[in-house]
């Protein structure tokens, strides 16, 4: 007696579509033996129309091919934005090697890092004093016991750039540096044999620099300047 199997009972043999596609996969040589399926399988488009799994794949691969270059371009041109940045740091070392005293070091610094890194103000602060007399004050000598040294205690705990607004306390700290309204800054640490300090680098634009920003150059750069001033602060103050 031959037996017949109903619609319901079909559907219950056939795999499901996890099973298939898992099948697939341990088996991509399939569509190479069986090519006429490859064919016969239809996909539908954003269009609507129904196209093929062919013409599906080459859409995706096209797809793919445009993000990839987008993506290449992206890092080339971070590549060659992080060339210049190397090329202006690299610059502005030598002329902070050349530059003859804390006067002319703080200058120098206030002076490139305006005109070639975008900021509107540069300041740098000592928590300590000259190890030479000179003979007009330096306004960037605040002692060992200033009060902005609290102020800033994250960042010179952290010992790692910050960027982002500053706080309160943090931009009131700076009215004394005829420094006001910063909208954004990048705060810098420095260290060196028995004392430490801040390079503050600020904008009026509130996302000049910002919590995401990268700050390895901006490390380079604190520890460009750190070594530069180290010899000029005096080593017996209490820092």
């Amino acid at each position: 007696m031959s037996t017949s199997i109903g619609d319901s009972d079909a559907q219950k043999l056939e795999p499901s579509a996890e099973a298939v596609a898992a099948y697939l996969r341990r088996h991509p040589d399939f569509f190479s033996h069986f090519p006429e399926v490859l064919r016969d399988i239809e996909l539908s488009h954003s269009t609507g129309d129904a196209i093929s799994l062919v013409e599906r794949q080459m859409v995706a691969l096209r797809d793919e091919n445009r993000k990839t270059k987008s993506r290449f371009d992206e890092l080339v041109q971070l590549a060659t934005d992080n060339q210049a940045v190397i090329h202006r740091i690299h610059e502005l070392a030598l002329s902070l090697m050349e530059a003859a005293g804390p006067q002319a070091i703080f200058s120098t610094l206030a002076d490139r890092l305006t005109q070639d890194f975008s900021a509107d103000c540069a300041q740098t602060i000592i928590f300590g004093k000259p190890s030479l007399v000179e003979a007009t004050p330096l306004a960037e000598f605040v002692g060992g016991d200033s009060d902005i040294s609290e102020v800033f205690s994250d960042a010179l705990a952290g010992r790692q750039p910050q960027c982002g607004p500053l706080n309160a306390a943090q931009s009131e700290s700076l009215v004394e540096f005829d420094i006001l309204n910063v909208g954004s800054a990048a705060v810098l640490p420095l260290s060196g044999h028995n004392w430490h300090g801040l390079l503050l680098i600020t904008s009026d634009d509130e996302s000049r620099f910002n919590f995401e920003m990268g700050t390895d150059f901006l490390a380079y750069l604190g520890d460009i300047v750190s070594l530069v001033l180290d010899p000029w602060v005096a080593k017996n103050d209490r820092a």
